[in-house]
């Protein structure tokens, strides 16, 4: 089917609170403000938005008692909600019926005069919820600007989903969505994991998947099924950074050094408002040769 000129907007990250949520993103990583907390388009929910670099995350709280985001944290906790794609103006509605005609489950329509809504259900997807978003203004696909703080540079580098199958699921992308494989599957740097990588939009997407049963990511599946996993951020200098989290009481944990010059670590999730962030030491980051 033909796609339209999709844009990835952001992922968005349900939590208790936001000012919380806010104060510790803003300890951890160089963010900038995009939209201070408001109200969403119906009284179910409260939003804000904030960018690193060019990449832009958005956090949810619930406005009212029985809201989706109080449903959603009451049965998954705080953590990664949804992926929001921005469709161009006059192209959901189509878009929208050729994807139910090709067997997925729209849910959750909204029209709001001058923008309009629409999901795909995670029962049709690889675990996770899909957002489409009709606006006028349509523009191009933001960049992953470097950006520095306290001698460390930054980038967002991409958003990881959890699955049982790669094959699978990359096929499930491919038959809907105008993707470009980046690399295609491949044994992780521990051997514990296969992963793939795409381009959705210019929006990087890995897949993740365990070789063995005795592992993290095995476990996740077992315990919260296939759905997002971890963001990604690359920085030319771990160790400082590292450093700075512990000394803040921030739990870290998978340290690991890759070789190359690569280390590896993550934020504990309870840490994080129930996302799992990772830092990627990646050398030259941010230089004229570098990532």
């Amino acid at each position: 089917m033909p796609t339209p000129a999709l844009r990835v907007d952001h992922v968005s990250i349900a939590v208790d609170a936001i000012e919380p949520a806010l104060a510790l993103f803003r300890r951890v990583l160089p963010t900038r403000m995009n939209v201070e907390p408001r109200p969403g388009y119906d009284d179910q929910f409260v939003w804000t938005d904030f960018l690193v670099g060019d990449f832009k995350i958005e956090l949810i709280e619930s406005a009212r008692p029985g809201s989706f985001v109080e449903r959603f944290i009451a049965g998954r906790g705080e953590g990664f909600h949804h992926l929001s794609i921005d469709v161009p103006d006059g192209d959901l509605d189509r878009w929208t019926a050729e994807l139910e005609g090709a067997g997925l489950r729209i849910v959750d329509r909204g029209d709001f005069g001058d923008a309009k809504t629409a999901f795909i259900s995670p029962r049709s997807t690889p675990g996770i919820l899909v957002q489409f978003w009709q606006t006028p203004y349509h523009e191009g696909q933001p960049g992953r600007r470097v950006v520095e703080r306290d001698g460390v540079r930054f980038k967002v580098d991409h958003l990881s989903i959890a699955v049982r199958s790669i094959d699978t699921t990359l096929a499930w992308f491919q038959r809907f969505f105008a993707v470009e494989l980046r690399r295609p599957k491949h044994r992780g740097w521990d051997g514990s994991f296969h992963l793939a990588s795409f381009w959705l939009a210019g929006y990087k997407i890995e897949l993740v998947e365990p070789t063995r049963e005795d592992t993290a990511i095995a476990r996740f599946l077992a315990e919260r099924g296939e759905g997002f996993h971890h963001l990604a951020v690359h920085v030319d200098r771990i160790d400082p950074l590292l450093e700075r989290l512990r000394d803040e009481g921030i739990r870290i944990i998978g340290e690991a050094a890759i070789g190359g010059g690569r280390k590896t670590a993550f934020i504990h999730p309870r840490d994080a408002h129930g996302i799992l962030l990772q830092f990627w030491q990646e050398p030259g980051l941010g230089d004229a040769k570098g990532a």
